[in-house]
């Protein structure tokens, strides 16, 4: 079932809490980083069936639903997974956060889960930037009307929404086993498939609501056609806190699309070409790993050395790949990180995970 019809036309948020001075807080905090673009609504649930006043809150123009974890110091029973789900069915993307029980919730989301930081000023943040992307998503989406009509792939759509029509096959091979990760979605694609074909609006809002979460949660998290901050690092075999000479020097590489306002973010491609450009004369042949020519180039762009990350092994030198759970730079060699694409997307070409960890915890998860 699709959200309920707009109730003013304008684009708004919704934050849930049961505690009435942190969800004031946090309102305040976002009508700051907004600046009125989008209406901020709030909710503290009392009512004896909070999902009908859900229900009145939430619209068509509903861009972003937040919410407490635990909210039963107002309504019995009520927790945000309620709220989650009820918004999971209709195709809204919603966040939670927890300030009461953090380690009830999980760090990391599933896919189509957006996990909010607890803080008025973090939370505030990541609201705004999220909330966003969707937007850029849906207007794109809306500018691009040809897209619905030419019955491209998911990653089709999102290649032709970026402009990288030649990365398609990438991105494809984030958004395997959709589906399996998400049973209100098979539960709309089924309905879709049935006598009642879906609208233009309905299809936006699918292919809004699924992009939206893909890119966030699985191709700008693991690092493969496009590269955060730290996968940066990692690709030039460097330490993190190079990061902001880096964004000096690939400037023109960075992703500017939906839910760049996260972090910084570069084109992988992109990245490749400049990093040849530094280079000049340096032969990519008379080096070992790819990241040593990488590390190389901008070492003579930047008429310096490049501080050396935490490995022992190297002594902080190689690189080019992201273990995305130590969240640090690995290379190739077989004592330092191995390929284990059962553990991370499979078109998170940059990942690789660090040896030591995976020698713990692959053999208890049976991997």
């Amino acid at each position: 079932m699709p959200a309920t019809n707009s109730k003013n036309g304008q684009e708004s948020i919704l934050l849930i809490d049961d505690n009435e001075e942190y969800l004031g807080a946090l309102a305040h905090a976002l009508e700051a980083s907004i600046k009125g673009e989008v209406e901020v609504r709030t909710w503290l649930p009392t009512e004896d069936d909070p999902l009908v006043k859900l229900d009145s809150l939430v619209d068509d123009d509903t861009i972003l639903v937040a919410t407490d974890y635990d909210l039963t110091s107002q309504v019995r029973g009520l927790f945000g997974m309620t709220i989650v789900g009820w918004c999971q069915k209709r195709l809204i993307p919603v966040g939670d956060f927890s300030r009461k029980n953090i380690a009830d919730l999980p760090k990391e989301p599933n896919l189509f889960e957006l996990r909010v930081p607890a803080t008025e000023e973090e939370g505030a943040a990541f609201i705004s930037a999220t909330a966003s992307g969707f937007r850029e998503l849906r207007r794109s989406l809306t500018a691009n009307p040809e897209i619905l009509k030419a019955k491209l792939s998911l990653a089709g759509v999102l290649a032709t929404l970026l402009r990288k029509r030649e990365l398609e096959s990438q991105f494809a091979l984030y958004m395997t086993r959709l589906g399996a990760s998400n049973s209100s979605l098979l539960d709309q694609l089924r309905r879709f498939a049935g006598p009642e074909q879906p609208t233009d609006d309905e299809k936006r809002q699918l292919l809004a609501y699924v992009l939206g979460h893909v890119l966030p949660n699985a191709i700008l998290k693991y690092p493969g056609p496009i590269l955060s901050e730290k996968a940066l690092c990692a690709y030039i075999a460097t330490a993190d806190e190079e990061g902001e000479a880096l964004a000096q020097i690939f400037e023109s590489e960075r992703y500017a699309g939906p839910f760049s306002a996260q972090g910084r973010y570069y084109w992988r491609d992109q990245v490749d070409d400049r990093i040849d450009a530094l280079a000049g004369n340096i032969d990519s042949a008379k080096f070992e790993m790819f990241s040593d020519y990488n590390r190389a180039s901008v070492e003579k762009a930047a008429g310096r050395k490049l501080a050396n990350h935490g490995c022992q092994r190297c002594g902080g030198t190689k690189g080019g790949f992201l273990c995305p759970f130590m969240r640090r730079p690995v290379c190739l060699r077989p004592d330092c990180s191995v390929s284990a694409s059962s553990w991370v997307p499979q078109g998170a070409q940059l990942c690789r995970v660090e040896r030591d960890f995976y020698d713990e915890w692959a053999p208890l998860l049976g991997l």
